[in-house]
């Protein structure tokens, strides 16, 4: 485990900024990312000094993951981060409870799936994905702006999935 190198906290900082814009300085406050293992981990104080005893070779994870680092050094978010994300959230996206299904099954959103989106979501967004009930159930990218979304059929693609919480069961070597 070691802090993350300056062109690493850099990606991290691009693709974060992505999804919940200045709010970066709010979800580090009173933590600090680490790299462990190609992963990056979001790590409380508290917990990094108590962690601090354990040796690093025994050490399998340390606070939330919000992703990883590829074999080609590009940073992927994770669903692990979803929890801790969410509540920064710049977009957002709900879903009716009859599309929540599709959605976690990895399906992409279509227009009809929609139950409501927040206010001037530009196409190419990165948006959090929400049920009825305010829970996070995943991210995907927008392929209709939420300006769109008037004139628009019920079959038209609006949001691309690119992670949602069923990947828990489905990917769960991979996770852990």
């Amino acid at each position: 485990m070691r802090n993350l190198k300056s062109e690493e906290q850099e990606k991290v900082f691009k693709k974060l900024k992505k999804f919940i814009g200045e709010n970066t300085e709010k979800l580090l406050k009173g933590h600090r990312l680490f790299l462990h293992k190609q992963k990056v981990f979001h790590v409380s104080d508290e917990l990094e000094k108590n962690a601090s005893s354990i040796p690093k070779d025994d050490l399998v994870s340390i606070g939330s993951c919000l992703g990883r680092f590829t074999k080609s050094m590009h940073f992927k978010l994770t669903i692990t981060s979803l929890h801790v994300l969410s509540k920064y959230a710049l977009h957002k996206v709900w879903l009716k409870n009859s599309a929540e299904m599709n959605f976690l099954y990895a399906n992409n959103i279509l227009k009809s799936h929609i139950l409501k989106m927040s206010e001037d979501v530009p196409i190419n967004a990165n948006v959090f994905v929400f049920n009825q009930n305010d829970l996070p159930l995943g991210f995907g990218v927008t392929a209709k702006g939420s300006t769109h979304l008037s004139n628009i059929e019920g079959n038209t693609l609006v949001v691309l999935h690119q992670a949602d919480t069923g990947e828990y069961i489905r990917d769960e070597e991979r996770i852990v």
